[in-house]
């Protein structure tokens, strides 16, 4: 595989992902939301590089037999992978970047959806660890942590794999602050997870043991987000290389069992890929380098926006990834 030049890596970040969606959140009131600045919340994902890391949080998240019925019961997952994909974006964004009143409106119309979401695992779909029957509830305590786990594990390691420079011990912060996030979901008393090795060793384990390995309905799911097919703004390679750098993210076991081909070679040519993003991001223009959204929240506490009137639309209309 030819490794891509700037100017193609600039259409990587252009053109391979889908076209973002509205910009996510509107309040100009100084309310810091449930991160705020000097979070390290706000340090990780004012990049929007890490967008890159996104689809491999949406794999780990349906390597889950029952979340991936779930998606394929009750969403237009494969109707509209775009829609979709704007629409998660868009409320991960509102939870980190928005006031409280925001996150907590976001979050709410998730739980909205997600208590009609049940259903049971067809035959078709059945695993070694789940058989044909098994139901589920997207609201079930076990599926939420899943979800939330590898969401936040999958923004660490794209963070440390793409961009680099975080300390342990903020890497353990980063996990504890999202645990507001989990509380807003339902799930009172948090994760219980101290920190990164907390974290990823209860995400192995469920691994290990089977509970969350892809089946064949995962397979279905991912045959639309590795290549999405739909609304795609550049050429379908663009989309193919973004497919293969979330393949590459991807822990083996997962990847093996998506029955994704990965060779050493496959993996040499993704470590430099990795490389060619990280050194090449200084040239990048300042939107594909810092989120406008962090802009604009770090206006928003800062009582710029209140200050200076056309700075609101200046945010709001410069372009961005998501």
């Amino acid at each position: 595989m030819k490794l891509p030049s700037r100017s193609d890596l600039l259409w990587l970040l252009a053109s391979g992902l889908p076209p973002p969606g509205p910009f996510p959140i509107s309040s100009t009131e100084l309310n810091p939301g449930l991160f705020g600045p000097g979070t390290v919340t706000w340090r990780v994902m004012r990049e929007p590089m890490l967008l890159l890391g996104a689809s491999r949080a949406l794999l780990m998240q349906v390597a889950h037999p029952l979340v991936a019925q779930g998606a394929l019961d009750h969403s237009d997952f494969t109707a509209d992978p775009v829609g979709r994909f704007q629409r998660t974006v868009a409320w991960v964004t509102s939870v980190v970047f928005g006031t409280e009143d925001e996150a907590l409106a976001a979050t709410r119309e998730v739980n909205r959806l997600h208590r009609k979401v049940e259903g049971t695992l067809p035959a078709d779909h059945a695993t070694a660890r789940w058989s044909a029957g098994a139901a589920y509830q997207a609201r079930d305590r076990d599926l939420l942590l899943w979800v939330h786990g590898t969401l936040v594990d999958s923004m660490l390691d794209t963070h440390d794999k793409m961009i680099g420079g975080l300390s342990q011990r903020q890497r353990d912060r980063f996990v504890r602050e999202w645990d507001a996030v989990v509380k807003i979901m339902g799930i009172a008393e948090g994760t219980g997870w101290r920190g990164v090795a907390d974290m990823r060793g209860w995400i192995a384990s469920q691994i290990e043991s089977g509970v969350a390995l892809p089946g064949a309905g995962s397979r279905s799911v991912a045959d639309v987000i590795l290549v999405p097919r739909l609304g795609m703004r550049g050429p379908r390679g663009l989309a193919e290389l973004t497919g293969f750098i979330t393949a590459g993210l991807l822990p083996e076991v997962i990847r093996r069992h998506y029955r994704i081909r990965w060779s050493p070679a496959h993996e040499v040519a993704h470590q430099g890929l990795r490389v060619s993003l990280r050194s090449t991001k200084a040239v990048f223009p300042r939107p594909m380098r810092v989120s406008p959204v962090y802009e604009f929240a770090v206006a928003r506490t800062a009582g710029e926006l209140h200050k200076r009137p056309a700075l609101l639309q200046q945010l709001v209309r410069q372009p961005r990834l998501a």
